[in-house]
């Protein structure tokens, strides 16, 4: 009789922690599609502002790249995206491997594009 008490609870324990993951993975996916949409955002409003984007980019890196590409902000653009496709799959192997870490760092991530999404929209 102990052994299929502890197997119940086993089995409760079990199932909790399967919902959870199952309940955590449309969040993920909906994560994972705001930081790229608001990448992708991001990037829509340096091809909007052209030639002006030397004057309003405020990240050192990206003036660097637009400058070395003669004030083409293309090598900039193709940089941003690569660096999104890199966290977004970074992000995608750490839930894999540990949705418990995963959780936090893709929060944090999200927090991060919010605050660049109110930076842009604000500026």
């Amino acid at each position: 009789m102990p052994q299929l008490m502890q197997c119940n609870q086993n089995t409760v324990s079990w199932g909790l922690v399967s919902t959870l993951k199952s309940g955590w993975s449309p969040v993920f996916a909906g994560i994972l599609v705001y930081v790229g949409a608001v990448s992708f955002y991001d990037g829509y409003l340096v091809i909007r502002t052209g030639d002006m984007i030397r004057d309003m980019e405020k990240n050192p890196v990206g003036l660097a790249l637009i400058d070395y590409n003669g004030g083409d902000p293309s090598l900039f653009l193709e940089a941003k995206a690569a660096g999104t496709l890199v966290v977004l799959f970074a992000l995608d192997v750490l839930n894999r491997r540990s949705a418990r870490i995963a959780r936090p760092v893709a929060l944090a991530v999200a927090l991060f594009q919010s605050g660049l999404l109110v930076f842009l929209e604000t500026c």
